[in-house]
């Protein structure tokens, strides 16, 4: 059973018995990705990989990539790989990287890139670009190339918060491997990922995606997969996770993130696994009591609307406020992806809960299953491909005040140390009179006080627009404490505020926006998490 819309590498070999699948050939998956994003001193690494190879398998001979800038050809490389390179797993990846050196240095702005595969399958010698999938567009790959690092405070980090790894598999998907992300990562200015791998892909046979096994071998080998990464990475980190399919107090499945757990929840009420079974095997009240202390708990994509189809055969549905107001949740993963319309209500929801006195943050994640340059997904079943360039690994990102550690970035995570971006960089602070000084996601004690403002951007990200300081007080509504909208130096602000006096219990968040941007997006965000203020 399979329900538009998916976010992954597109699984084809699947198909429902008697039923012709035009997407399904006698060959492995086989498709290239690369960063959409690169810094300065980045090699840009490409990633091949392949996928049911111990079914289909394949001879590589040699890739060949092929890189623009406009319509000037400004690279080729023949990347032989000796007599060949057999492939007869059930996954092969394997990443070249491209240097900047002599000619290309010098190259920066939007570049295109196509790599062609030879591969002997059966002794026929066939020839692919970029990917081997029916009706897929075959366009290239495309790659900012920055001629600065992302903008960022000292102690700060980037990632991504909610990804897919290969362990997320089934009818329709799979995602990227563990091993081979931090690469691609590093090249684009990211320090960590969280990977989030569906409760029901967690509980499968590791051979078979259609049989569940107790013994649980794909949890324990996301685990020992994690644990292999971080010993190896230098300068980086991965965080283990659960993306768990649980029951919401209207009786709806819902998506709760999980971070930093080692305790596994069966989740299978939405998995399409067996017909017309669509009850979790936990409410998310449950999950969330249950759940270690010390694991970071948020709403997964919270206000994104289900589609119709969903909602009837797998029983999918929203995240409720009350669900939202549980003291276990620590907050709500509002940015999924791409600045659209369910961000926008995530935002009012969000407020919403703050005004109630609820501590809970936002988080910023792209819930990519792979698709660091292009989103390639099944667009009708077993007949088209569907393509996009939202919901990119590394997208929207979430910074956080963290040192690089899995505990210590889950712990960032868990208090609200964090400012979600898709560029631009925004912090604050808060001062007391007696010199006290409350950071993002903290709370402090106090009456009178000035906010400090520390904000820089990039012309990859652009000048700022505006910038607000906003203040909420309890049971009443938001206002606008302060706002900026000329500034002398348009990329780079130190303000700070006069004294403020307060009187009831209290927050103060910031948001950035910038304009006239270089890179791919145009324009710039950044919306900080909450300090709290009680009033003395």
């Amino acid at each position: 059973m399979i329900f538009p819309p998916f976010f992954l590498y597109a699984e084809t070999h699947y198909r429902f018995k008697y039923f012709l699948s035009f997407l399904k050939k006698s060959e492995p998956e086989i498709l290239v990705d690369a960063p959409h994003r690169l810094d300065p001193d980045a090699a840009l690494p490409i990633m091949l990989l392949v996928k049911d190879a111990d079914t289909y398998p394949i001879d590589i001979l040699s890739i060949t990539v092929f890189m623009h800038q406009g319509n000037k050809q400004v690279y080729q490389q023949v990347f032989d790989l000796g007599d060949q390179e057999s492939v007869a797993s059930h996954y092969w990846w394997k990443i070249f990287s491209v240097p900047f050196t002599g000619d290309s240095e010098t190259l920066f702005g939007l570049l295109t890139v196509d790599v062609e595969i030879r591969f002997r399958q059966n002794n026929k010698i066939k020839t692919i670009r970029n990917n081997n999938y029916r009706t897929s567009s075959k366009t290239p790959l495309k790659i900012y190339r920055s001629k600065t690092h992302l903008p960022l405070f000292p102690g700060w980090i980037y990632g991504d918060a909610h990804t897919h790894s290969t362990l997320t598999e089934d009818q329709v998907e799979f995602g990227s491997p563990i091993a081979a992300s931090p690469t691609l990562c590093k090249a684009m200015g990211l320090s960590f990922f969280c990977v989030t791998d569906h409760s029901y892909d967690l509980d499968d046979r590791l051979d078979n995606y259609l049989v569940n096994d107790p013994t649980l071998p794909k949890w324990n080998q996301l685990h020992q997969e994690v644990d292999d990464c971080n010993q190896k990475e230098n300068n980086f980190v991965v965080v283990r996770g659960e993306e768990v399919s649980c029951t919401n107090s209207d009786g709806r499945n819902v998506h709760l993130l999980l971070l930093g757990t080692r305790k596994f929840f069966h989740g299978s009420g939405d998995s399409a696994e067996k017909w017309l079974r669509t009850n979790c095997e936990h409410t998310a009240a449950d999950v969330l009591f249950l759940k270690d202390r010390t694991v970071a708990a948020f709403a997964g994509h919270p206000t994104e609307e289900v589609p119709f189809i969903q909602q009837l055969l797998i029983n999918r549905g929203e995240w409720t406020k009350k669900d939202m107001s549980n003291e276990y949740v620590n907050g709500i993963q509002i940015l999924n992806g791409e600045y659209a319309e369910s961000f926008i209500n995530g935002l009012d929801v969000w407020k919403w809960l703050l005004l109630k006195g609820e501590k809970k943050f936002i988080l910023a994640g792209n819930d990519a299953h792979g698709n660091f340059n292009r989103f390639i997904q099944i667009g009708m079943p077993f007949v088209s491909i569907r393509e996009k360039e939202n919901q990119l690994f590394g997208k929207m990102k979430t910074a956080l005040f963290s040192s690089l550690s899995e505990e210590r970035i889950v712990s960032a995570i868990q208090y609200g140390n964090s400012v979600i971006t898709n560029g631009p960089m925004l912090t604050i602070e808060l001062e007391t009179e007696s010199n006290n000084v409350g950071k993002i996601g903290e709370s402090i004690t106090g009456r009178k006080f000035l906010v400090k403002i520390h904000a820089v951007s990039t012309r990859e990200f652009g000048k700022f627009r505006s910038l607000k300081i906003i203040s909420g007080t309890v049971g009443k509504k938001e206002r606008n404490l302060y706002e900026w909208k000329n500034f002398t130096d348009p990329l780079r602000m130190h303000l700070i505020t006069d004294w403020e006096t307060v009187t009831s219990f209290s927050y103060i968040r910031a948001e950035a926006f910038t304009y006239d941007a270089d890179g791919i997006d145009g324009e710039g965000f950044c919306y900080t998490n909450p300090i709290w203020i009680q009033p003395e």
